[in-house]
């Protein structure tokens, strides 16, 4: 069914030149909607009654309603059928985030319409009520300085495509170069100046009673013959959103009200089974059992997932971001401290863990043994190698002799691989390891070569600062020994997890690092840390400006995962591991 009209009566006008009193109706295609008033004043009232006729007049094919609440009255709106989304400012990504998903829907719409005006298309997308409760809020904030025109836009272009915009407001200030695109206009309890500056003209006085003021005359009252100048405004008593149980006036109680939205949308279960699209937000903390009730499956998803590990959902749609591991062999962690870089390294290698029990996980720590919780954490379930100080170590050489040395955890580190899973080069890495000459091939030779016919699944969780350090011998690592682990990675079953990425200052170690990273999660706030402290890291390159436009500054339990290969960013709310 296309609608030439949204008709909403939302109270009664008192209009003595005509000596009527004829019904307060709005045109949702027609006219955006300004409602201002001091505080108390039944600006909340007027949306609550609004909403209520919305889904009382429509379905879920047919209207959908975005709330952004600043004002923090309209949380008991955000579960009713139409509601596809309640977004406070608690977050502001969920400021930003509801600007991207009205974006997105214009130009669906505008698509969708070919050239079309709403009200005049045969066949019409989902109409769209976005209501910003105290815009003064909004307006004031200068971190939303760059969505004031973005909201413009709407109010330009919205209306014509399906998109109907609803602010309430204490004061005009900073709202007036909004009003041209506001056709219906409402103002309770203000100062006679105030409604000149809102009505353009002169109104008279009136007794402050909640919920009564003025509003212009947007649709012409039935009834009404002969001339009648539209759009002066005139008294208006708005409606309640509900009627008392000892009101003599027609309409539903609160109670009677839900009753019939149970039926209308199958209420069953705890939950409405006809509604629209939902757009959820998050908990303080996004626990199991959170994130088990607010995950949405993507439709139609043909990636297949060898050792998949999801660690939150995306702030978009709330899809699980998961990563394979036997895809992505070199795990980049960057972030603050505190920002959550251990909670996510217990999620990845959780994830590990129930998936192949036979894996080993080798823990590379230094001096600040940060690793060494984990290491315990995990010791009784897999098989677990932590290396994080000097150690005193018997070393035997192929000829029987054995040796007493006391080497350093890079060495220990080099030492293992040596032994368990790649060869490495005698005189260059082996001989001063084995306290042997390095010119000398009669005593290098004598250090035993790597024999492993077949390792078990190994994750090597490096978090030591030794090999971001500008040595020859720190280098090594980076520059030569990665390079080749991670080019037998997936025929050996190798997965690095760098689990605290340190900056390093050599361009060349820096590049070969880069170069290997296949995905890379920050907890930090990404617009500053790719200006800033990230510009040589695989972040370094992306576009500042952008990133400030689309991405808030991260709460706590916030981040992002970039997957190199797809070249896709998400920002994500980490599961809260215990």
């Amino acid at each position: 069914m296309a609608f030439e009209k949204m008709l909403c009566t939302l109270g009664k006008f008192d209009i003595p030149i005509i000596q009527l009193q004829p019904p307060f109706v709005v045109d949702l295609l027609d006219s955006n909607i300004a409602v201002f008033g001091a505080a108390m004043s039944g600006k909340t009232t007027f949306i609550r009654t609004l909403v209520n006729v919305l889904h009382k007049q429509y379905n879920e094919k047919e209207e959908q309603i975005f709330i952004l609440d600043f004002g923090g009255a309209l949380f008991d709106c955000r579960d009713l059928p139409l509601v596809s989304a309640y977004f406070d400012n608690s977050n502001e990504e969920y400021v930003k985030r509801v600007f991207k998903i009205m974006d997105n829907i214009l130009k669906d719409n505008i698509r969708e319409l070919n050239g079309k005006n709403f009200r005049d298309a045969d066949v019409q997308p989902l109409h769209t009520t976005f209501i910003i409760d105290n815009v003064n809020a909004f307006i004031d904030e200068p971190r939303y300085m760059a969505y004031h025109e973005k909201l413009a836009k709407l109010c330009r272009e919205g209306l014509s495509k399906g998109i109907t915009i609803v602010i309430t407001a204490l004061d005009t200030k900073g709202v007036t170069s909004y009003l041209g695109n506001f056709k219906q206009k409402i103002a309770f309890e203000l100062p006679v100046e105030k409604y000149a500056d809102i009505f353009t003209g002169k109104v008279g006085l009136i007794k402050n009673t909640p919920g009564r003021g003025f509003a212009n005359v947007t649709v012409k009252p039935e009834g009404v013959t002969g001339t009648f100048r539209m759009n002066l405004p005139y008294e208006v008593q708005c409606a309640l959103p509900y009627r008392t149980e000892d009101a003599e006036e027609s309409g539903d109680t609160k109670e009677s009200f839900y009753e019939k939205l149970r039926q209308k949308f199958s209420f069953s279960e705890g939950r409405y089974r006809k509604c629209v699209k939902k757009y959820w937000t998050f908990p303080k903390e996004l626990t199991w059992e959170e994130y088990e009730k607010l995950k949405q499956q993507p439709k139609n998803e043909q990636k297949e997932y060898r050792l998949p590990v999801s660690v939150g959902l995306d702030y978009v749609n709330f899809y699980p971001v998961t990563v394979d591991l036997e895809q992505s062999r070199v795990i980049a962690i960057y972030g603050k401290k505190g920002f959550g870089k251990t909670n996510l390294l217990y999620l990845l290698l959780s994830g590990v863990v129930q998936q192949r029990p036979e894996a080993e996980i080798v823990f590379f720590d230094d001096g600040r043994n940060q690793l060494e919780p984990v290491y315990n954490s995990f010791k009784d379930k897999v098989n677990c190698k932590l290396i994080n100080k000097f150690e005193e170590m018997e070393l035997c050489l192929t000829d029987g002799t054995k040796k007493m040395r006391k080497l350093s955890p890079l060495q220990q580190f080099y030492l293992y691989l040596n032994e368990k899973h790649i060869s490495l080069d005698k005189p260059n890495y082996m001989a001063d390891i084995y306290g042997v000459s390095k010119v000398s091939s009669k005593e290098y030779l004598m250090i035993p070569d790597c024999y492993v016919e077949r390792a078990p699944f190994t994750v090597f969780v490096i978090q030591s600062k030794l090999v971001y350090l500008n040595a020859v011998e720190n280098k090594r690592f980076i520059n030569v020994l990665l390079p080749q682990l991670v080019s037998v990675a997936e025929e050996r079953g190798y997965l690095f997890i760098f689990s605290d990425v340190q900056k390093i200052s050599d361009a060349e170690q820096n590049s070969f690092f880069n170069n290997m990273i296949t995905g890379a999660f920050l907890l930090d706030n990404i617009a500053e840390f790719a200006g800033e402290r990230g510009q040589r890291t695989i972040f370094g390159n992306m576009d500042v400006k952008s990133l400030k436009e689309d991405y808030a500054r991260c709460e706590i339990g916030d981040g992002y995962f970039y997957d190199v290969e797809a070249d896709n960013l998400l920002k994500l709310k980490f599961i809260k591991y215990c």
